[in-house]
């Protein structure tokens, strides 16, 4: 194997990447063959950019801070792509840490496809097969790419963050290149402590998808907007639910119905997932935790699409700082 790897990893200013880089030096893998770049900064997106136009591997290696990279993951990885030059993105899941109840619940909510869809794959290896994939397979904190293929594509698209990711893997995929996921290429990190941080997080979710649709229109990712429908929808129902019973009007009662459909799939689906819950104390809880975490999931992700929105229309820009260190260089 002579592929070279360059390994990026962005931060946070004050944070350091120390645990990461655990992973990386017991890898089973020529470590004269792997150069790794620290970028600590505001901006994801543009020190991964930075980054990206000092290194010289053959292949980038994009983790966070917070990943737990399994020594595996470069030889895997790079054996793929010595299998089929045609292969320009090789990803696998993120695995949580889970030390407490709150993070179980969000854990299990994210691995679930009823609260969010296709991209549970990323959070989970069950069941999963090596095999061709798209960008709701892979997560950009365990992700594989071409460096020739990455400046092919036009680097990140530094408007966006998150979902950077997403839009540059869609145009490199436009350019005839595959992206394999395997199961086996894992990292393992901790997921949202709180209900606040995970709030948070499918705000901001869900403003990226939204910002990215509003750059890079892919008819693919229509589907990401039935949750900002379903948010309108529930922002409205008190609102006609004060109209009916003012007018009695009994038609206004047919918008009901489909809350009424929602929250029976929703208690039935909070029910299956709960059963899959060990301990009998635990599955009774869940039964009232899930149909909640699911509804928190799908109402404000749906939110973020208008948070989006409003940032375009502010103009908002967001400030940015950072600092470029060659951590490791080719031996």
């Amino acid at each position: 194997m002579s592929l070279k790897v360059t390994v990026i990893i962005p931060h946070r200013i004050g944070e350091n990447i120390e645990s990461t880089l655990v992973g990386i030096y017991l890898s089973d893998y020529n470590k004269n063959n792997i150069e790794i770049f620290q970028a600590e900064g505001t901006h994801p997106t543009v020190q991964r950019n930075e980054c990206l136009k000092k290194a010289s591997g053959d292949i980038i290696y994009f983790i966070d801070n917070d990943s737990l990279v399994d020594p595996l993951n470069i030889k895997r990885a790079v054996e793929i792509f010595e299998s089929n030059e045609k292969v320009a993105i090789v990803g696998g899941p993120a695995i949580h840490i889970i030390s407490n109840t709150k993070e179980r619940y969000i854990d299990s909510c994210m691995r679930s496809y009823y609260a969010v869809g296709p991209i549970a794959n990323r959070y989970s290896k069950n069941s999963s097969t090596y095999r061709e994939g798209t960008d709701r397979d892979v997560i950009l904190c365990n992700l594989f790419v071409r460096r020739d293929v990455i400046f092919e594509a036009g680097l990140f698209d530094e408007s966006l963050y998150p979902n950077e990711e997403n839009a540059l893997i869609d145009k490199i995929l436009s350019l005839g290149y595959k992206l394999m996921y395997d199961p086996e290429i894992i990292v393992r990190r901790p997921p949202r402590g709180n209900l606040k941080s995970y709030i948070k997080m499918l705000l901001n979710y869900g403003r990226g998808r939204f910002e990215q649709l509003y750059k890079n229109f892919n008819k693919k990712n229509l589907i990401f907007t039935l949750p900002a429908f379903f948010s309108v929808y529930i922002i409205l129902l008190p609102i006609i639910l004060a109209i009916y019973l003012h007018t009695k009007i009994n038609y206004i009662a047919l918008y009901f119905i489909p809350f009424i459909i929602y929250s029976v799939i929703t208690i039935v689906a909070g029910i299956i997932k709960s059963i899959k819950d060990k301990g009998i104390i635990n599955k009774f809880v869940g039964i009232f935790i899930y149909p909640f975490m699911f509804f928190i999931t799908h109402m404000f992700y749906g939110l973020g699409f208008f948070y989006g929105i409003f940032r375009i229309i502010t103009g908002y820009k967001r400030v940015t700082k950072f600092n470029i260190n060659k951590y490791k260089s080719f031996s």
